[in-house]
């Protein structure tokens, strides 16, 4: 996954005050990790996040708190071979995932409608995409950003996900032709899901929230996240851009930073309460688990969590101060945002 979009094809497309897409939520994050099962354990026993379903054939494993089939998706390095789902469709190229890191960050969309309607009109003003595939509980159109970062946008197609997700799982993804069918208009995620996360784990998780990328190209990566992708700025400083989703409950979905080379910062899941976080940090330093940072600001209480492969994550909860970037000390810009 080495494709860069250029500032130039995406600023022909789309016109003034629209974009393509329109997400109701950053769905997940996937990474790619050296050791499936080191990680597995690591966000399981150490972060609480449940292990809703695993495709072994794939060497992936889903993990999350019941909002959508997963928060954190997570699959082993390629080490240089192809691997394919169903159908014969080669779903990861030997050529990628060489390394841990970010897999692709997935934007949940109200319906199937919607993402038809987006790949139609891509198609038809010549914006470049990868590809369009069937997951069995959720169709997606995948694209990289100007940064070369991989975006899956998603419907989902089975309200009832864990009816078909549960356990070790045959291949499930296969070709989508978004021309098939009809697209249906409902949404049908969860309006009321369940949460879930591993009671005897030290940190209990509600949801991902955002994700936060270094990018040395920060017009070209605003003008793709807002132009193609249908994010909304809602806060912008010479080095940061904030921009959230369609739904009101969830402040911001993604934050750019600007830095002197692209790169895949952190993941931030939100936690329920300032006394739940405490407790967290208190029982993982019982555990001997390091905590790579301890940050304290007015606008949030959070901790980062460096990974088996070094990727770092963020378990926070806001505050109701503003936010005030020059106020934040000696924390740095990505891990302050």
């Amino acid at each position: 996954m080495e494709k860069n979009t250029s500032t130039a094809t995406l600023a022909s497309h789309a016109g003034a005050g629209t974009s393509y897409f329109n997400p109701r939520r950053l769905g997940h994050v996937n990474l790619w990790v050296e050791d499936i099962h080191a990680s597995e354990r690591f966000y399981n026993e150490v972060c609480g996040l449940n292990v809703e379903f695993t495709e072994p054939d794939l060497i992936a494993t889903f993990l999350g708190t019941g909002h959508t089939p997963h928060d954190l998706g997570m699959m082993q390095t390629t080490k240089g071979v192809d691997r394919y789902g169903r159908n014969g469709l080669l779903q990861l190229p030997g050529t990628i995932g060489l390394k841990p890191g970010l897999n692709h960050l997935a934007w949940e969309l109200e319906n199937e409608a919607d993402l038809v309607r987006a790949w139609r009109a891509m198609k038809q003003d010549g914006v470049e995409m990868d590809m369009t595939v069937d997951h069995q509980v959720a169709h997606s159109v995948y694209m990289f950003d100007p940064d070369g970062n991989y975006n899956e946008f998603y419907c989902d197609t089975v309200k009832d996900w864990r009816s078909v997700l549960t356990g070790p799982m045959e291949l499930l993804t296969s070709h989508w032709d978004p021309e098939s069918a009809e697209p249906f208009t409902e949404g049908r995620y969860d309006t009321d899901p369940t949460i879930r996360y591993v009671e005897s784990a030290p940190i209990h998780p509600q949801r991902i929230t955002h994700a936060v990328l270094e990018t040395g190209n920060l017009e070209a990566m605003t003008d793709f996240y807002t132009r193609i992708a249908g994010l909304t700025i809602v806060r912008r400083t010479n080095d940061t851009v904030y921009l959230r989703p369609a739904l009101e409950n969830y402040g911001h979905a993604l934050v750019l930073v600007k830095a002197e080379a692209p790169s895949f910062h952190h993941a931030s899941f939100e936690l329920a309460s300032q006394q739940a976080l405490e407790a967290a940090m208190a029982s993982l330093q019982e555990k001997g688990q390091r905590i790579a940072m301890d940050i304290d600001l007015p606008w949030k209480r959070s901790f980062m969590l460096e990974d088996v492969d070094g990727l770092h994550t963020e378990w926070y909860v806001s505050r109701p101060a503003p936010i005030e970037l020059a106020d934040r000390g000696a924390v740095p810009l990505a891990a302050s945002v």
